[in-house]
Formats: structure tokens, C-alpha cells, sequence
């Protein structure tokens, strides 16, 4: 073999992936690994995911992924061995049968696929007892109960293995359970597997990083996993091929892959779309429009796409960090984007459904000046948002900001009606201005322990849980309710007077009533 020009490697790697990801190759003196700019080809441009790549690389290019262990036992055997009753899929029925051991929320995309077992060998494996082991309240990937039920899967055409999860959906790399690599549920199985379907993939001892997955000799860095299907940045992978998609007049948006030049929003092949209202705006954003992406200035990935001169969304790898949406008067339910979106601009929406990016983790700021009524679950579970502006909302539903960590105050002149659990386990609001609410739901406020004061000049009704394990409050004017109808308004008129009592005793006792100097 030729001695490599590791010179002209790095070039090529600085290239494809960056000159910082390309440094960390170079520093860990893995520019002679063969083929390895072909490794990296999608495994993007971020140094530090790029170095928790390295030893995985090493154990490529020392072993190829090849397992030391050798058993004369087929793949069930060596399964019921660990502990598991398995079965090799062949119906759609048998694919379906491990569905009761699943949580509604954590069903296998695996179920909904009609053609799964037609192009994947696979075999689903149940712990024996697995039905009397609960999840835990911190799960892990590989804790009992999310090991209990796995399915491995493994792509008729080769190259590619996925060990699928009880938890699935819940935890870092569901689909990656054993960083998939059979030996680490018994020793053996790797080469029982490969020899008994009469397919090889790649099985790593080393520890892949989320959102990693090895398909064929790759190192592919993926946004998504739908239906077993692996969105990246401007690729997609199902089975073991790996689909590009062309750049010079596509751009991946999160799941849909916008075409420049006729303004169409195509679905990406393989994944079992639900409706969603997000690419219906999208599409009557860009739908016959001149469209223009250019380089934004925010970022070296970062591109902004315009239509008709008017940037619509700011892109980075693929995924959606900024939106603009200034024709659209009302969001419907389930509107849902990148988690990792930053910024939405809605100027003229006066109207927002049921479960409003509540998944979302990146916005920090909201400005809504016209919404009038906001739906259930709006920006649950976000944690960075430390400003919103609702000036003109009268209505709001349930799980409005609930466990949010990072908003202080919240004003809303006009807002008269609240669901239950609004604003629950919000760790630092320290400031809420309702002037107008008459009507609230159960559980508002609760497990606050910053506010120190409240004043709900108009409310009439309250519902259970009303400000319950708010351990500051200090003053609490609420005329319209009497204590006496009300136990939470009692209980709270203690909590209060306790906390100014403890207060009392924190003050320092003045000059005067300190114990004079005394001669003996």
C-alpha cells in the first residue's frame, strides 16, 4: 500500500469538514486511518463532537468493527442465554406483538411501519419478567427497564444494525441501545447474527456519541430519527444508503427539503408523516415566490432564505434556528419545528392552538402583540425563555410555560381567563402582573419559590393547588376571594405570615435595644 500523503489529507479534510474538526484529526494523529476523509464525509464540522469521535475511528481502522468472540449458538439461543424469550420477526403481526410493553409515548416507530420486517432482518427480545420492571424516574438508556424489551434490526442490504429502546423517545439515542453492538448483550452475538441472516454490519466496542450512527464505513451526525429513517444536514439515510440531497438548489428544513427553484416543500422518503401545520405555513411561505438563500451574517453555517425579499427562516446544519411568519393570522394545533429553533416572529397571529412548540428549548425572547387566545401547552418544558410579551392575550389554556427555569416576570394587561397548571415549576419568577383575570385553573403558580408578592385584583375563582409550595410569599392581595370559603386563601394567609415573621427575625435588633455594656 502507498504511504499516505497526510498533507494533502488534512487539506481535504479542512475542506470537507472544517479546519477546526480537521485539526483535532491531525492532533490525534489519525490522518493516515485509510479512508478517512470517506469516515468523515458526514459526520459534520463540530471539533468537540469530532474528538468524542476518536476512538471510535481508532477501533476502525485497528479492527473494523470485527467481533473477537465466536459461538457455535444461533442468535436466540445465545438471548435466551442473557435472559431474554426472542423471536425472529417474519409478519407483521409478530412485529406488532411487543406494542402492549411500550407507553403510549413511547411506541417504536417500528409499529406503524406496515413493510418494516420486509427490509430488516429482525428480532425483538423480552426479559424474562420484563412485565413486573417499572421505569425509572431518571431513566438511562440502559437501565432494566429500558433493556427489558429491545429490538434489533438489521438492514437486509448490510451495513447498518440498531438496537432499539423500551424507552424509546425518552432518552439520548434510543435507537442506539448497546451502542449497538450486539456483544454488549452476550458475547457472541454479533457473529451468531451475521451468520445466521447472512449479513454483515458494523458493531463498535467503543462508545458512539448522540446522534451518531455508523451505516456501512461512515460516521454519520444526524438531527433526527423518524421511522428508522436519519435526518442530517443536508442527507438522509435509510437502511444502509445514504441519500444527498443537492445543494445547489435544496436545503434541508428540519424534516422537509425545500426545492429553491419551485418553491416546493418535498417530504423526505420512508417517514410516516403526521399532519403538521408548520410545513403547511412553510409551503404558503415559499410557494411561488423568488427565492434567494444567502450566507448569514450570525454565523459561518448559518444561511437565511428569503421570498420575495422577505427572510422567511435562518437555517443552521439543516435544522430551522429562526422563523418568520408575518402573513399568517392563526397557528393551529401541534405546531412543532426544530427544538433548537431560537427566534419566531408571528407579528399579525391573533390565535395559537394546543401544544405550541412544546418541545422547543432554544427560544429565549417572545414577542406575540396581537394573540389574543393560546391554547394548551404552549412552550411547555422550554427553559431558556426569559421574556415574553402577550400584551393584547385575554385567554390562555393549561400547561402555559410550565418548567420554565429562566422567565422572571410575566405582564399580561388583559388576560381573564387561565387553565390549570399555568406557570407551574417556573424556578425564578419573581414578578407577575394580572390585572384583569377573573377566572383560574388548578395548580397555578405551584412550586415557585421566588414570588414574593401577588396581587389579583379581579379574581373570583380559584381552582385546587392555587399557589401551592410557594415558600416566599410575602404579601398576597386577593379582595374578591374570602379566606373563609377558600382553604387555599387560608393556608396561603399563613404562609404568609410566616415568611414576614421569619423575616422579622432575620433583621438586625436596632441600636437602642441592645443590651447595655455592664460593669462588675
Amino acid at each position: 500500500m502507498p504511504e499516505i500523503d497526510t498533507n494533502a489529507v488534512y487539506k481535504q479534510l479542512k475542506k470537507q469538514n472544517g479546519e477546526a474538526a480537521a485539526r483535532v484529526i491531525r492532533d490525534a494523529v489519525l490522518l493516515d486511518v485509510p479512508n478517512i476523509v470517506h469516515i468523515l464525509e458526514f459526520a459534520g464540522n463540530n471539533p468537540d463532537e469530532v474528538r468524542q469521535l476518536v476512538p471510535v475511528i481508532r477501533e476502525i481502522y485497528k479492527t473494523r468493527g470485527e467481533s473477537q468472540y465466536y459461538t457455535d449458538k444461533n442468535p436466540l439461543e445465545l438471548l435466551s442465554d442473557a435472559g431474554y424469550d426472542a423471536f425472529v420477526v417474519k409478519t407483521e403481526e409478530q412485529k406488532d406483538s411487543i406494542k402492549k410493553y411500550f407507553r403510549p409515548n413511547e411506541e417504536l416507530c417500528t409499529f406503524r411501519d406496515p413493510t418494516r420486517h420486509k427490509y430488516y432482518y429482525m428480532i425483538h427480545a423480552i426479559k424474562r419478567g420484563a412485565d413486573k420492571i417499572k421505569p425509572s424516574d431518571n431513566p438511562e438508556r440502559q437501565d432494566e427497564y429500558g433493556t427489558s424489551v429491545i429490538s434489533i434490526q438489521i438492514a437486509k442490504t448490510g451495513g447498518f444494525i440498531s438496537i432499539k429502546n423500551r424507552y424509546n423517545h425518552t432518552v439520548a439515542n434510543p435507537d442506539n441501545t448497546f451502542d449497538s453492538n450486539p456483544d454488549k448483550i452476550i458475547p457472541g452475538l454479533v457473529n451468531s447474527l451475521k451468520k445466521y441472516f447472512n449479513v454483515d454490519f458494523n458493531a463498535l466496542v467503543s462508545e458512539m456519541p448522540d446522534n451518531f450512527r455508523m451505516v456501512n464505513d461512515q460516521l454519520v451526525r444526524y438531527n433526527y430519527e423518524v421511522d428508522n429513517v436519519y435526518v442530517g444536514s443536508n442527507f438522509y439515510v435509510r437502511g444502509s444508503t445514504i441519500t444527498k440531497i443537492n445543494t445547489d438548489y435544496e436545503i434541508m428544513l428540519c424534516l422537509w427539503v425545500l426545492n429553491t427553484k419551485s418553491g416546493q416543500i418535498g417530504q423526505i422518503p420512508g417517514i410516516d408523516y403526521s399532519p403538521t401545520c408548520a410545513r403547511k405555513y412553510l409551503s404558503d411561505a415559499f410557494s411561488r415566490k423568488r427565492i434567494v438563500v444567502q450566507k448569514s451574517s450570525d454565523g459561518k453555517d448559518e444561511r437565511d432564505v428569503f421570498a420575495d425579499g422577505v427572510k422567511i427562516v435562518t437555517v443552521d446544519k439543516g435544522q430551522i434556528i429562526k422563523l418568520n411568519l408575518p402573513d399568517v393570522t392563526e397557528i393551529e394545533n401541534d405546531f412543532s419545528l426544530d427544538p433548537v429553533l431560537q427566534e419566531i416572529h408571528l407579528p399579525n397571529v391573533e390565535k395559537i392552538g394546543n401544544e405550541f412548540l412544546s418541545e422547543n428549548k432554544g427560544i429565549k425572547h417572545i414577542i406575540l402583540p396581537k394573540v389574543i387566545t393560546i391554547g394548551d401547552g404552549f412552550l411547555a418544558d422550554n427553559k431558556k425563555l426569559d421574556t415574553i410579551d402577550i400584551p393584547m392575550v385575554q385567554e390562555i389554556g393549561s400547561r402555559f410555560l410550565t418548567r420554565n427555569e429562566s422567565l422572571t416576570s410575566l405582564n399580561a394587561p388583559n388576560l381573564q381567563k387561565i387553565g390549570t397548571s399555568f406557570l407551574r415549576e417556573n424556578e425564578s419568577l419573581t414578578l407577575i402582573n394580572l390585572p384583569n383575570v377573573t377566572k383560574i385553573g388548578c395548580r397555578f403558580f405551584s412550586y415557585n419559590n421566588c414570588l414574593k408578592s401577588i396581587e389579583l385584583p379581579n379574581v373570583t375563582e380559584i381552582d385546587e393547588g392555587f399557589l401551592q409550595n410557594n415558600k416566599s410569599l410575602m404579601l398576597m392581595n386577593i379582595p374578591k376571594i374570602s379566606p373563609n370559603d377558600n382553604p387555599d386563601i387560608k393556608r396561603l394567609q399563613f404562609v404568609v405570615a410566616n415568611n414576614k415573621l421569619k423575616e422579622e427575625e432575620k433583621q438586625p435588633m436596632p441600636v437602642n435595644m441592645l443590651p447595655q455594656n455592664m460593669e462588675y
